[in-house]
């Protein structure tokens, strides 16, 4: 064989099996189950091009919203024709509402399936990723995702039927749609043990490996440590080996909420901040975090925080890019807009209100009335949207 000819083979061997590594890193802004919130000004003030909604679907299966006519949808909608990329998936609530998976083929699976077809009707084609449901680990019923009676688990049967029963027939259906990505998950914590250990996770992951019409993956990366994102891109490669994974939402949200209980002062740094805007040395984060939300800070007060704080990554985003790229994802989207920040925290109050781009529940408006910029992740946030466009351009050249 010609040497030459045998160097190209050897090449495109080694391009095939490191697919996913040479596949661009784009980075979106999250909507999470509000779509209603999109803004396109606010949008502007970011280089992102990708938005990311999954809406809370029983709202539509029980009628308090009509997919033909709400507003949500209709941000989405309005988002695309402003030339933004769409990320879209469903919150199937079943854990929330008690609510076990249907029976294959009963009349509340049809009354499901129906409501997800007016949906994509409404959305009319202007869907680039479909992510078939949310955090399905956590909103399941614990029976659900085990083996059943009937030698099937409820939610992978579930999720089969859904893009089988469902979405392939509509997009085949409807030849002038160019059918979107679609992605199985999304999972949250597959860092921790007692989640690679639940069966219906691990089939999910087997189901998005195998199946030629599953793009990939959807991961969600919630941590305390920066270690814990590797543990979670080990597990899934460990089962998918080669396709794409995407990652919703990620954030240092576990990392905060374990050290609400500490003390302001309790670093020679943390006493020169408690003196320079008058708190005690004895106050709790959580207290302060309260105060925040009452009263609205300032951005610099909030970013000084944090400075002193020797647990903080002041970085952690581009840490996220790093491993993102290292590990095959396509997609990532980040919090845009504060949604809840309560006034009263407590030492076991959930604070995502620390994450999103536009935190304008906690941090004092602009002059002119417009959200503060979260200094904690602004630029870091534009930072590595920039790489990510740049990757993409690298990888089409």
């Amino acid at each position: 064989m010609n040497k030459y000819l045998l160097k190209l083979i050897i090449c495109a061997l080694f391009l095939v099996a490191n697919i996913h590594l040479a596949m661009s890193q784009e980075i979106g802004a999250n909507f999470n189950h509000n779509p209603e919130i999109i803004d396109l000004g606010y949008l502007k003030k970011t280089p992102v091009e990708w938005i990311r909604t999954t809406p809370y679907i029983f709202e539509y299966i029980d009628g308090k919203k009509d997919p033909a006519t709400d507003d949500g949808l209709g941000k989405i909608i309005e988002a695309k024709q402003a030339g933004y990329k769409v990320a879209f998936g469903f919150r199937w609530d079943f854990k929330k509402f008690s609510i076990h998976i249907p029976e294959p083929g009963s009349e509340i699976e049809k009354k499901y399936f129906s409501t997800v077809t007016a949906m994509l009707t409404r959305l009319d084609g202007k869907i680039d990723i479909l992510k078939l449901g949310n955090e399905v680990n956590l909103e399941t019923m614990d029976d659900d995702l085990n083996v059943n009676s009937k030698g099937y688990i409820p939610l992978v049967k579930f999720m089969e039927r859904l893009l089988d029963v469902v979405v392939l027939p509509y997009y085949s259906s409807h030849a002038q749609y160019k059918k979107p990505a679609i992605y199985i998950g999304s999972f949250p914590a597959l860092f921790e043990p007692k989640q690679q250990k639940i069966p219906g996770v691990i089939e999910l992951i087997k189901f998005a490996q195998n199946n030629k019409n599953i793009t990939g993956l959807s991961i969600h990366l919630h941590i305390a440590d920066t270690l814990e994102i590797e543990k979670a891109f080990k597990f899934v490669r460990s089962i998918m080996s080669r396709k794409p994974i995407i990652v919703p939402e990620f954030s240092l949200f576990r990392l905060y909420n374990k050290h609400l209980s500490d003390s302001l002062g309790d670093s020679p740094a943390g006493k020169a901040f408690a003196q320079k805007y008058g708190y005690s040395n004895s106050m709790k984060l959580y207290e302060w975090f309260s105060n925040a939300n009452t009263k609205k800070i300032s951005a610099e007060e909030f970013s000084g925080m944090f400075a002193t704080r020797t647990w903080f990554y002041p970085h952690a985003m581009e840490t996220f890019y790093r491993y993102f790229r290292e590990n095959g994802v396509v997609l990532a989207t980040y919090g845009f807009f504060s949604q809840a920040a309560p006034t009263n925290v407590k030492p076991n109050t959930p604070i995502w209100f620390v994450n999103p781009i536009f935190a304008g529940k906690t941090l004092q408006s602009h002059p002119d009335g417009t959200f503060m910029e979260n200094p904690l992740w602004f630029h870091d946030f534009a930072d590595i949207i920039n790489k990510g466009k740049i990757k993409r351009i690298a990888s089409h050249d």
